[in-house]
């Protein structure tokens, strides 16, 4: 009897801590940059040629539509090529100011806020803040090349 009771005990302690780690988890994983729609069709070599993989590091900034069905997220979208020769998006919008007016602007291979002054590392496509004050990532986007059209969309 003492024996179940105790194995009852623990196996509401480890349920607890569980949920604990679960919902600290969830936590974490969440971008407190809104969730604005994203819908960009960029045709690359019509309107962007430079814009391959071949040319190196290179970044696209996207603040206003370019055609009414567009949708660019909460403070636009950055494109880029990362270092490993992949195309990625992110709303401009930094994580931790969370200021739809005040852009992050990209230089060199970084993306920084104007408010804070967070560095954020796009060498590698992640997105991740450098000098530790926003403490998530820019909200990343889906960029996928479909034949000559890159696909932004969350």
């Amino acid at each position: 009897m003492k024996t179940e009771i105790v194995h009852r005990h623990l196996l509401r302690i480890l349920l607890v801590v569980c949920c604990f780690f679960l919902l600290s988890a969830c936590e974490n994983k969440t971008n407190p940059v809104p969730d604005f729609p994203v819908y960009l069709d960029l045709n690359i070599p019509a309107l962007y040629p430079h814009f391959v993989p071949d040319n190196g590091f290179q970044t696209l900034v996207f603040t206003q539509k370019r055609y009414e069905y567009e949708l660019i997220g909460y403070a636009g979208v950055l494109v880029w090529i990362s270092m490993d020769g992949r195309y990625y998006a992110a709303d401009l919008c930094c994580s931790h100011c969370i200021d739809h007016k005040q852009p992050v602007t990209p230089d060199g291979i970084f993306a920084v806020c104007p408010v804070c002054g967070e560095q954020y590392d796009l060498s590698y496509g992640l997105a991740n803040p450098t000098k530790g004050i926003a403490k998530q990532t820019l909200r990343r986007f889906s960029a996928r090349l479909a034949g000559t059209i890159l696909q932004i969309r969350n």
